[in-house]
């Protein structure tokens, strides 16, 4: 187990390529994300609406019922992404999670901004 990154409410984790959501209260564990050569990092948004992981691409899961598990090429309310396609991103790292914007910065240090509502 890796820890990525913890909240008042929330703990996010990796075994390998897997991302995990453990939710305190009730210790249950959702699958939130994997990732080709495992997550970077991770990072919980300071209100808790939503956690974006990093590594090959983004997600942005928002935490909130229903807790789906993460899938491959399923599109849904649950989580966005980015940069997980045809055309793959290393990002390196989440900058900064400002309301709802996050910045990521690649591999090549070109940082990208995303509205959550947009993403």
């Amino acid at each position: 187990m890796n820890l990525l990154a913890e909240s008042k409410h929330y703990i996010v984790y990796n075994e390998y390529e897997t991302v995990i959501l453990q939710i305190k209260q009730s210790q249950r564990e959702i699958q939130i994300g994997d990732f080709y050569g495992n997550p970077q990092m991770a990072v919980i948004s300071e209100d808790e609406a939503f956690c974006v992981m990093c590594g090959c691409g983004a997600i942005l899961y928002y935490l909130r019922e229903p807790f789906k598990e993460y899938e491959y090429h399923i599109q849904t309310e649950q989580w966005k992404e980015w940069g997980r396609s045809e055309k793959e991103v290393w990002i390196e790292r989440i900058g900064c999670i400002r309301g709802k914007t996050v910045e990521l910065i690649t591999e090549y240090g070109q940082n990208i901004r995303m509205n959550v509502d947009d993403a």
